[in-house]
């Protein structure tokens, strides 16, 4: 972080009361982003599209269900998480809502929690419609379904993670359309090699540890290994918050 204000321990808000602010920044952007209709659609739009493309194709789907839970979830993570998140954090800063914040009593970790919070809500929510979709389809159950536990906690990590670290080295709104790029193209280009290429290397890119971890849970055979995979996962967001905690800034970029 830019600046750090050590904060005495007798003032110092308590976890109850910082974790109280979260939720009052959570639910005013998710107001903001309900009365945003672009991001409202882009937010939406992709678990309704998906669901009924489930639908058209349910027999498909049957026999591919281990692409269609990678696509899910990859897919909701980048455009629910991880560009929701970037764009609201470069906006809030813009605007000196960051900063308005910072100069009252919540923590720098209940201010991103709460902005962070919104863009999980609306990934959970993608999650859960299309679940509901492939069970009323009676797509095949996991035989290891915590393996897909891991794959949805470790790609939320990252992908929050590379949001705040992008932000912090995006200065304005329309730039992140540009900054956004590399970390999509590498996650939907590992998403899409990682059935293709027999490489456990592969599994320290996000989409490729998404693809062994999911068929980990299916019990298919792997490349490389789920454990490869989880450490994967866990570096890209070790890599997202070294980036944040140096670079990120409350104030506006120019």
């Amino acid at each position: 972080m830019s600046t750090t204000t050590v904060t005495p321990a007798a003032t110092r808000p308590s976890v109850k009361a910082s974790a109280a602010r979260a939720r009052v920044i959570a639910r005013t952007e998710l107001r903001l982003i309900a009365r945003s209709k672009a991001t409202l659609i882009s937010a939406t739009a992709f678990p309704l599209l998906f669901a009924a493309f489930v639908i058209a194709q349910a027999e498909t789907a049957r026999n591919a269900a281990v692409g269609m839970i990678c696509m899910v979830l990859a897919f909701f993570a980048l455009f629910a998480i991880y560009l929701t998140a970037t764009t609201t954090l470069v906006t809030r800063r813009q605007d000196l809502f960051l900063k308005r914040l910072r100069s009252g009593e919540t923590s720098d970790g209940a201010i991103l929690a709460g902005v962070m919070a919104a863009p999980l809500v609306l990934f959970l929510a993608q999650v859960a419609v299309v679940a509901g979709v492939l069970v009323a389809l009676d797509i095949p159950a996991p035989s290891r379904p915590w393996w897909i536990l891991v794959a949805v906690v470790g790609l939320v990590a990252s992908s929050l993670t590379a949001a705040t670290a992008t932000a912090a080295l995006t200065p304005n709104a329309s730039a992140a359309q540009i900054s956004t790029m590399p970390f999509i193209t590498v996650v939907l280009g590992s998403l899409i090699a990682g059935p293709l290429v027999e490489s456990r290397y592969l599994d320290l890119t996000p989409g490729g540890a998404v693809v062994t971890l999911v068929r980990a849970a299916y019990d298919l055979e792997l490349a490389g290994s789920p454990w490869f995979a989880t450490a994967g996962l866990a570096l890209w967001t070790w890599v997202g918050v070294d980036l944040t905690r140096r670079y990120f800034r409350w104030e506006p970029r120019h």
